[in-house]
């Protein structure tokens, strides 16, 4: 409904009325006598006017007899006439509405628009009209096609039947005199049928005794309306359960949701809690795939200073057998040096070993027992680049944990400050490891971290380092094994250096050779 015409005298009220409708977006012309409104409707076509009945050069209402067809030109008739004859007609016609111009004109544009909203949005609602009168059926549809609704007409029950099992209706208007039956037990078919239980039905009769009217409305008829009726209520009447019977489907579906919910609430639960946790099993998969980077790594620096080591032990053991200089007393030496880098380099193997074992149940362990494990991993990286490592000790308290789970987040942590010690250039670089009962503090002279970030740093995905060097699920994952694998608290805060890590463990009180 893009064009519009308004046609009225007022130039005050025509424009008001271009002004309000312009702004929703509406092509608007405007005609202020009969002459220009009908130059208008033989060059242009228009999906609705709104027409003033009384003109200075004649009668607006001549217009809508030259109108072919109200269901494409739909007319909103807007005068100060209160002639409730002449309404009548004019709604018998087709019209949408007829609303009368008074001191609050501002609520009568408002009403104008709000009719344009409803008919641009409605649905083709469909409605069977089963009446054995053409003339009726005619008229009923001249009065409700312009409001886009799809009448369909039926003059007996038996087509009428038919016509329902084949379409579903929104609305059925019964006439109480059929030719193959009575209306009133037709309608009690209608509602002994599931099918058709919830379809609301207004019933027109020209009788309206007490017990007629009491008999249809308990036999399940919604509304009654004695011939001849007033259009406008009868209008008024087929938006109102139209619309109630739009809202009761609603209802009906959101209650089904509600129930199959309900009745599905433990399954759905279980549903949601099992695609959290895969969500989890692959992120931890992800993070553990990208620590065993780091680790394969850490192991290159481990071994390749008792590699070479070897191999200066090798070739010196073959030089001297060469010159024919080898002892005894300097093979054996050589050879316990040997065996000494080579338990070394197995021992090294069995802490990564041990650090990738996955565990199946929670053992009682303690920080400083963690701490020996992540010592032996990370203390030769940490020499290499410069960073001193330090340990303090205080009264370590024992508690349960996946230990192999717990060293990864140590680890995690240690070595996110050894990379921010090494990007941001630090002088003097340390890593500090304080134990204090069941709490772990791993602090670094880093710089800290910026405050707008702060908050994020534990999100999925988010890595303040470059897509090659981080995946942005560590600490991510390392807050999920402190807190949700293992019952504890995991924080951060800033120190005046850098950034100091806080794990807290819940303190176990059992025997200490106890597991779960």
């Amino acid at each position: 409904m893009n064009n519009i015409l308004v046609i009225e005298d007022s130039r005050t009220i025509n424009n008001l009325i271009k002004k309000e409708l312009t702004l929703l977006g509406f092509e608007i012309s405007q005609a202020h006598t009969l002459a220009e409104a009908k130059e208008f409707l033989t060059t242009l076509k228009f999906q609705l006017i709104i027409l003033d009945l009384h003109l200075p050069d004649g009668e607006g209402s001549e217009l809508i007899a030259h109108i072919q067809s109200l269901t494409k030109t739909k007319v909103i008739v807007l005068t100060s006439s209160q002639d409730a004859d002449l309404r009548e007609e004019l709604f018998q016609y087709g019209i949408l509405d007829y609303i009368i111009k008074d001191t609050n004109f501002l609520y009568s544009i408002s009403e104008i628009v709000k009719i344009i909203h409803t008919i641009s949005t409605k649905k083709r609602d469909k409605i069977l009209v089963v009446d054995d009168s053409r003339f009726i059926c005619k008229q009923i549809k001249t009065v409700l096609e312009p409001r886009n609704y799809n009448v369909h007409t039926a003059m007996k029950a038996k087509t009428a039947f038919e016509k329902l099992k084949k379409e579903e209706y929104n609305l059925i208007i019964l006439d109480m005199e059929l030719p193959d039956i009575h209306g009133l037990e037709f309608l009690k078919l209608l509602r002994k049928d599931s099918r058709f239980l919830s379809i609301p039905i207004i019933v027109l009769s020209g009788t309206s005794t007490p017990d007629i009217i009491r008999d249809v409305l308990k036999n399940g008829a919604n509304d009654f309306l004695k011939k001849p009726y007033v259009f406008e209520e009868f209008i008024l009447k087929v938006d109102l359960w139209i619309d109630y019977f739009k809202k009761e489907k609603e209802l009906a579906e959101a209650n089904f949701q509600l129930k199959y919910t309900n009745d599905n609430l433990e399954r759905l639960v279980y549903e949601e809690v099992e695609k959290n946790r895969k969500k989890d099993e692959i992120m931890f998969t992800q993070s553990r795939h990208a620590q065993m980077g780091e680790m394969i790594a850490m192991i290159a620096h481990q071994w390749r200073q008792p590699l070479n080591a070897m191999a200066t032990a090798a070739i010196v053991l073959e030089l001297k057998a060469q010159n024919d200089k080898l002892n005894v007393e300097e093979a054996k030496k050589i050879s316990e040096k040997l065996q000494n880098y080579i338990n070394y380099l197995s021992h090294t193997i069995d802490d990564f070993r041990n650090f990738f074992k996955p565990q199946k149940e929670k053992k009682v362990t303690d920080f400083e027992k963690i701490l020996r494990t992540v010592t032996a991993l990370v203390q030769h990286s940490l020499e290499q680049k410069n960073i001193h490592f330090e340990k303090k000790i205080t009264a370590p308290q024992q508690f349960l944990a996946f230990e192999n789970e717990l060293v990864q987040v140590v680890l995690n942590i240690i070595k996110n400050a050894q990379d921010a010690l090494v990007q941001n250039n630090i002088r003097h670089p340390k890593i500090t490891l304080k134990i204090d009962k069941n709490s772990l503090h791993i602090i670094d002279n880093a710089g800290g971290i910026p405050s707008h970030i702060q908050d994020k740093i534990f999100q999925p995905y988010f890595s303040t380092k470059t897509e090659k060097n981080g995946t942005g699920l560590g600490l991510y994952m390392s807050r999920m094994i402190i807190e949700k694998h293992s019952g504890g608290n995991f924080s951060v805060k800033n120190t005046k250096e850098g950034a100091e890590f806080i794990i807290e463990m819940p303190v176990y009180e059992g025997e200490e050779n106890d597991t779960q």
